[in-house]
């Protein structure tokens, strides 16, 4: 077992309750709740759609809850589906670490075994807090996507973590889940490069099926490479070079679930700091008395949301929420960021097409250099600067950073009931939707958490929209 190996199996076996501070515990139950959202939000969307349909042929002596579709699957394929549906609509939560990304992806893989093995909320709860302060060290010292990896490279270790310490995984098995979660899946970046494609969405929910796959051949005997990270050809000698681990992330400091940062609107991460100015800048003139809009930002937000030349023209989805002359001309003209700005109509209309063009984006090299400043390379420190241009000369001028969600303006838990009542809407009523908050926020009072998940088994045929 390779030393990187080593650390991280000693840090999950040795993870206890106690070891975890209320504030963390808080941030984690935020987290969980907030997925839950976003999953209710998402469950209608065309990639969920499509891996509920290969979900509903997977059977298994043991399975797990599909989230609102009203059937079972085998454990790996009901994480896979949900947490599609935690991602597809961009708004779930995120690190801005360099090897980090969405890490409330990995609950829907937590929450199918803690179903599948009878695991109490507590140790649920204690799961998500692990598998986030695995993904959050990991991705602090690891570079990813500047070697053209994507988020799940790390994502896959963190969340059979999670998954195998539910299952009573040996060190011995868990060395090899972690193992086998990461040789064999290698995920490239050119996922969330370009035009994307519904698989921006699933990319990271392949890793935790992958992930879920990988407990359970840890647990049936196989074995995997006893040297992933550090052995010849492993990940430091043939993807990101040497690197080491610290666990916890931040020795006497804040957990990752603490760090990590939570979404206000549907859109991509970059671009939730921008978004809240726009009551502001319709304040400040109509859409019609524009003649350009200015971005100054970090090398990051370009390449994510800025630069590639789809992000003025986007046809999917996937595109548009990752295109920031979209996100600005639409919650300009519309007002807000919702679920609706994203139908394939919204997109394609023309008349905002002439808006887009006027937004411009360069990068601040200033900003570039201070997006990871010691102590922040998880949380990020992101600056951007808008200036916006009137026809008549008149000039609205702003510098922002920490969004509402960043850890150092963070969402509270009546935002993110908010949140949930908002993703409820038309699909559940509010009598289930308030029994359903009310339960998860209680998660660890359950002994199981069957009844939970009984909650989010099915929404009705009839009862969402579909997007």
């Amino acid at each position: 077992m390779d030393s990187t190996l080593d650390k991280i199996v000693s840090y999950t076996l040795d993870m206890s309750e106690a070891a975890v501070t209320p504030a963390a515990r808080e941030a984690g139950l935020r987290h969980l709740v907030d997925a839950i959202a976003c999953a209710i939000a998402g469950y209608r969307t065309p990639p969920a759609t499509a891996a509920a349909s290969v979900a509903r042929t997977m059977s298994a002596d043991r399975t797990a809850t599909v989230f609102g579709a009203g059937f079972r699957s085998a454990p790996a394929y009901a994480a896979f589906t949900n947490a599609i549906m935690v991602r597809s609509l961009d708004w779930n939560d995120g690190m801005l670490a360099q090897g980090g990304g969405h890490p409330s992806d990995m609950i829907s893989g937590i929450l199918a075994a803690a179903e599948t093995t009878g695991a109490s909320g507590r140790d649920t709860l204690l799961s998500v807090v692990l598998s986030y302060e695995l993904l959050g060290g990991l991705g602090r010292v690891a570079p990813a996507t500047t070697k053209g990896l994507d988020q799940g490279l790390f994502m896959g270790v963190a969340a059979a973590m999670g998954i195998g310490r539910l299952h009573g995984l040996s060190r011995t098995q868990l060395a090899n889940a972690a193992s086998m979660a990461v040789v064999p899946a290698i995920p490239l970046l050119v996922t969330r490069r370009g035009a994307l494609s519904m698989w921006k969405g699933a990319a990271t929910a392949a890793s935790i099926l992958n992930a879920t796959n990988a407990v359970e051949f840890a647990k049936a005997g196989m074995t995997g490479p006893d040297e992933p990270f550090e052995g010849i050809s492993g990940v430091m000698d043939v993807l990101t070079g040497q690197f080491e681990l610290t666990l916890p992330a931040y020795p006497g400091g804040k957990f990752v679930a603490e760090i990590s940062h939570q979404k206000r609107f549907p859109a991509e991460s970059h671009s939730q700091a921008l978004l809240g100015l726009l009551p502001e800048l319709r304040a400040f003139t109509s859409v019609e008395d524009i003649a350009s809009i200015d971005v100054e930002a970090y090398a990051v937000l370009l390449n994510a949301i800025g630069r590639h030349p789809s992000v003025w023209d986007p046809k999917t989805r996937e595109t548009a929420d990752h295109s920031l002359p979209y996100l600005l001309s639409v919650g300009l003209t519309d007002g807000d960021i919702t679920v609706d700005s994203f139908t394939p109509e919204r997109i394609a209309d023309p008349a905002l097409r002439p808006l887009m063009a006027k937004v411009h984006i360069a990068e601040n090299t200033e900003f570039t250099a201070g997006y990871r400043p010691p102590g922040l390379e998880i949380a990020g420190s992101p600056k951007v600067r808008i200036t916006v241009t009137k026809t008549d000369g008149e000039t609205f001028y702003r510098e922002v950073g920490y969004p509402r969600g960043h850890t150092l303006n963070p969402m509270t838990k009546a935002d993110v009931d908010e949140k949930l009542a908002k993703v409820c809407a038309g699909v559940l009523s509010d009598e289930r939707r308030d029994e359903l908050g009310a339960a998860w926020w209680d998660i660890e009072n359950a002994s199981k958490i069957d009844g939970l998940m009984e909650l989010l088994a099915d929404f009705g045929t009839t009862g969402g929209v579909t997007r």
